[in-house]
């Protein structure tokens, strides 16, 4: 009974995402989002076109060089672990500010969006002037965590924040574990948030390093 109690709170659910996103972005707003795309690859167009200016045997040269795949490695590495962190935290907070009556909850949104204003090779300069021997691959993704998880916990917070508390009440009334109402009524309003983020975390870090000198 509860199981099926569930599954109709969540095709309630469904129909509401679907009448919520049902509207199409009209044409202006398309062609502006089509520039402001084509502008932002202008800059890996100008390094593709240095690159062929340089030609292919010093590119070769440059690129293919054991330093850049143990580069590579440590990115990706880096990337595995801090993603999940980012997450479990993220979800977590966003959890704590819009559904439980933490103290002074306003202020901690507030403060789980602070590192948004710091770039993240600001908070490694910082962190390494304060411990000097802070370094490899734990540090990268302690860094990582702390200057990437509002990624996760800004959409998070925003989806935990329109959904009635009505649908968690209902499926807990009806027997459910606070765990199983968290997998089958919570988590897959979550998941667009998720790995929307998961996907575009990466690059963001990518080009946050492309930057540094």
């Amino acid at each position: 009974m509860s199981n099926i109690s569930t599954d109709v709170a969540q095709a309630a659910l469904s129909k509401t995402t679907a009448r919520q996103y049902s509207h199409r972005p009209g044409t202006g707003v398309v062609v502006v989002a089509i520039i402001l795309s084509l502008l932002s690859l202008l800059p890996l167009s100008f390094v593709i076109g240095i690159a062929i200016d340089t030609g292919w045997s010093t590119v070769k040269a440059l690129v293919f060089r054991p330093r850049v795949g143990e580069l590579l490695i440590n990115t990706v590495l880096l990337v595995v672990f801090t993603l999940p962190l980012c997450a479990m935290i993220g979800v977590a907070l966003a959890w704590l500010t819009e559904r439980t009556a933490l103290p002074g909850r306003r202020l901690w949104s507030l403060l789980a969006i602070a590192p948004l204003a710091v770039p993240a090779f600001v908070q490694s300069y910082a962190w390494i002037s304060l411990i000097p021997s802070m370094n490899g691959l734990a540090a990268g993704v302690f860094i990582s965590v702390i200057a990437y998880f509002p990624f996760i916990y800004l959409p998070a917070a925003a989806v935990l924040r329109r959904l009635d508390p009505g649908l968690e009440d209902a499926a807990a009334s009806l027997g459910n574990k606070p765990i199983t109402v968290f997998f089958r009524v919570i988590l897959p309003q979550l998941k667009l948030a998720l790995w929307g983020v998961h996907y575009l975390s990466p690059f963001i870090y990518w080009l946050n390093m492309a930057c540094m000198p």
